[in-house]
């Protein structure tokens, strides 16, 4: 997210929270939404899911990993894989949505 966004000005968490937040972009700051009619029930729920599961997924699946000395059994490690997978699958399918100016 910080390559596609050009973005490496704020803690990985709060990157999470603001490519997906509600507001409306910003110069510096773009917008990951799912594609599609904002209006339809479906793309809603993606935004709003994605705005919920991508910082989850960072505080839960990768600090841990990054932070932590304890090993983890292969099956975990599996599943917080395949979420990590999952969330980047979801990304990619993601429209960057920017606006034209400097940055903040």
């Amino acid at each position: 997210v910080k390559t596609l966004t050009g973005r490496n000005d704020v803690p990985e968490t709060s990157l999470w929270q603001e490519t997906f937040s509600e507001k409306d972009p910003q110069p510096g700051k773009p917008r990951l939404r799912w594609p599609g009619d904002p209006k339809d029930r479906n793309v809603r729920t993606m935004n709003e899911g994605l705005r919920l599961y991508a910082p989850g997924v960072q505080m839960t699946i990768r600090n841990p990993a990054a932070h932590s000395p304890d090993e983890m059994l292969e099956q975990e490690a599996l599943e917080r894989l395949a979420a990590l997978s999952l969330l980047g699958r979801w990304v990619d399918a993601c429209q960057l949505i920017t606006v034209e100016g400097g940055a903040d």
